[in-house]
């Protein structure tokens, strides 16, 4: 097919602008890019006939080869492009290295997480009950979001499951062993029994939950999601307007590939 013009284009020369090396690959369907040998971004416009099977066919083929393929709509190119450069740089290894012992963890509010988060993931910030940032030289350099205890009695009476929300670092920043310390921090605060995650297989295999011993448990089925036509923001199907002829007005239906969960399972003295 090749790169088009316009949005396709932009990603092409914002890659190549921040050191990236990029070729175009040639594909009959799909508009593929090469980053570095290691890495293809599939990009995808809004206008498409692609199914969520064909997608998470396409990426497990570039697995196989030991390339990660990251699923980049159109939409969040256009609303979060600092953040899907970021993404890649961190995927490729380009990151400059911060050391997490050289941190310190404080606790923040939902604010501070919101000004973090929706600077430096993709998805942006969501509610949460824990929040707690990683500090180094007086900067935030990672933040980590918990739900609130859930408790399973289903598994045992006294069971506490927690969720991992988000986890981010700064945008160009790996700060190596500043997952592992946040976790090890709530953990030891809270208590749990596990620790469950997701991980959008969109942009992640779900390496770094893997190296931190979480399990993969389960993979969860792609989803619709509707993205509003004026202003680019994605919701689920449960937060659209009442009646059908607003949404078909206002919004596209578009999806995603599904998650990956994880669970991180904890000896009784959480050590």
């Amino acid at each position: 097919m090749g790169i088009s013009l316009g949005w396709k284009n932009a990603v092409l020369t914002a890659l190549q602008d921040i050191g990236i090396s990029v070729l175009p690959v040639e594909h009959e369907k799909y508009d593929l890019l090469r980053c570095h040998d290691k890495v293809v971004l599939h990009l995808i416009a809004l206008d498409n006939d692609y199914s969520p099977e064909e997608l998470i066919e396409l990426q497990s083929s570039y697995q196989l080869k030991n390339i990660t393929l990251l699923q980049l709509w159109e939409d969040v190119w256009l609303t979060k492009q600092e953040q899907v450069l970021g993404r890649v740089l961190s995927v490729l290894g380009l990151n400059q290295r911060l050391h997490a012992r050289k941190g310190k963890i404080i606790t923040i509010n939902q604010k501070e997480a919101d000004d973090f988060l929706n600077s430096n993931h993709i998805q942006g910030s969501a509610r949460a009950k824990y929040k707690f940032a990683l500090q180094i030289d007086g900067q935030i350099v990672a933040v980590a979001c918990f739900s609130n205890i859930r408790p399973m009695k289903r598994i045992a009476p006294d069971y506490k499951s927690v969720e991992l929300i988000r986890f981010a670092t700064l945008i160009g920043y790996t700060v190596t062993g500043g997952f592992t310390k946040l976790l090890k921090h709530f953990i030891k605060m809270i208590g749990p029994n596990d620790v469950m995650s997701y991980a959008d297989r969109d942009w992640s295999l779900g390496n770094a939950y893997e190296l931190s011993g979480f399990k993969l448990v389960d993979v969860i089925p792609p989803a619709q999601i509707w993205l509003h036509k004026t202003d680019l923001q994605r919701c689920f199907p449960h937060r659209l307007p009442s009646t059908a002829q607003e949404v078909l007005n206002e919004y596209l239906p578009i999806f995603n590939t599904g998650n990956l969960k994880y669970i991180l399972y904890l000896n009784d003295d959480n050590g």
